[in-house]
């Protein structure tokens, strides 16, 4: 039973979906100061707040974001064209935030921020440019694990980015321990992110390896990113040459021809690494990632952003394999520059559209409780039970009298919008 102060709320909807156990119908949620207290059967209980044909999930974890980065000007692309070239998309993303107000970065991960407290997300994986996120997220009612990037194949500017990039951790740090609950959850986080192998030089992952952040990169996001580690040529080199990014002949020294040298090479293995992307590892290597390689406590996993993905027609995913083998495949949305939205159930819709054989528990599983397991933060959120917090997506169901064979389906099979979002026992979204 919760030690917590104050009286008990009760919530009930058609559906609980506890991610830990069996979605159940006709059940009802009981939390107190901020903690779950019980879920059972609403039969007989006085409610406090009836969703009626609604489903109550745990708030959704997005693995992979960036905050700061808008939808592309004269967008042209929607989803159903033809795959767009990721190079010439890096070109655009690039060209765009040189245009850009600096200044404008934290209005923009607000409005981001928002976005995803309306879409049922209670924990994000944010990737920020020396911090202008932070402050979005410190006062929009979400956790955060925020990393501060890093970036530059040049000395010059890997050694700017790493400096702008260690001068906010100093700045914020103390701030952020100061409001960490006792309990040994967490509001917010700091992290470190060397960009990707194609981008940043390898003394910058190996620095950041020793600062015992939490760490997350890109890696195998694209066919042409292994063609540059391999040979050093390619449209990536000849991209990086033409904004002036290229280092001189002494200066290239890639960690190794494999994307996972970057997070496994000598000391980089024992880090924790949360992986973004990963659509082209090599399926000799993903053993790489399974439990019996990592060193105890240690946490690796992969972030996987289907729609962003498909936009680019990179081949099929090894998340099936990573799963089979014990890894931990997680879902992110990247950014609003490169899918319609920053939500998890739509990316969690996707994939069951494009995975009809999928169980929709594993797809729930790998929006919650694995993202937040890869963010250490599975002990107190991620899954629906008691003492853990009461951070919750709830969720419109469909007209539907018959019992289906998966529930999981009135979610996944669907358009229908969210309705409330909790953080921590407190209502932080309402539709109505």
């Amino acid at each position: 039973m919760s030690s917590k102060p104050g009286p008990v709320l009760t919530l009930a909807a058609r559906w609980l979906f506890p991610v830990e156990g069996d979605p159940l119908e006709g059940a009802c949620i009981d939390f107190r100061g901020g903690e779950i207290v019980a879920i059972g059967p609403r039969e007989g209980r006085l409610i406090d707040l009836d969703y009626g044909n609604a489903g109550i999930m745990p708030g959704m974890v997005n693995a992979h974001c960036h905050l700061e980065l808008e939808p592309l000007e004269n967008e042209a692309w929607t989803p159903g064209d033809d795959p767009e070239n990721e190079v010439s998309w890096l070109k655009r993303v690039v060209k765009q935030r040189w245009l850009t107000d600096p200044e404008s970065y934290a209005d923009t991960a607000a409005k981001h921020a928002s976005e995803l407290v309306r879409s049922g997300t209670t924990l994000v994986a944010d990737i920020t440019t020396a911090g202008a996120s932070g402050p979005a997220l410190v006062e929009t009612p979400i956790r955060s694990v925020i990393y501060a990037e890093m970036i530059g194949l040049k000395r010059l500017r890997a050694l700017t980015t790493n400096e702008a990039a260690w001068a906010w951790v100093n700045a914020v740090e103390p701030a952020l321990t100061r409001d960490r609950p006792t309990d040994g959850s967490f509001r917010q986080r700091i992290g470190l992110s060397p960009h990707a192998p194609y981008s940043t030089a390898g003394w910058v992952y190996h620095q950041a390896v020793g600062s015992g952040m939490p760490l997350t990169t890109h890696l195998a996001e694209m066919p042409e990113e292994l063609e540059l580690l391999r040979y050093g040529t390619g449209p990536l080199r000849d991209f990086l040459d033409e904004i002036g990014a290229w280092p001189s002949e002494d200066e290239w020294d890639p960690i190794g021809p494999r994307p996972l040298d970057y997070v496994r090479h000598r000391d980089l293995r024992g880090a924790d690494w949360l992986i973004a992307h990963a659509n082209y590892l090599e399926e000799k290597d993903l053993w790489q990632l399974s439990p019996a390689a990592l060193k105890p406590d240690q946490r690796m996993a992969v972030a996987y952003c289907p729609r962003t993905a498909h936009r680019f027609g990179h081949r099929n995913h090894p998340f099936r394999s990573l799963l089979e083998r014990g890894a931990i495949v997680c879902l992110g949305t990247d950014s609003r520059a490169s899918a319609p939205s920053l939500s998890i159930l739509d990316e969690m819709r996707f994939l069951r559209d494009h995975n009809p054989d999928l169980s929709g528990s594993l797809i729930v599983a790998m929006g919650t409780l694995f993202g937040a397991w890869a963010l250490r933060a599975d002990k107190f959120c991620g899954s629906l039970k008691p003492e853990k917090k009461a951070d919750l997506a709830v969720v419109a169901l469909p007209d539907q009298e018959a019992v289906p064979t998966d529930p999981y389906s009135l979610i996944l099979n669907s358009n229908l919008p969210m309705v409330a979002t909790w953080l921590e026992g407190e209502l932080v979204f309402s539709m109505s």
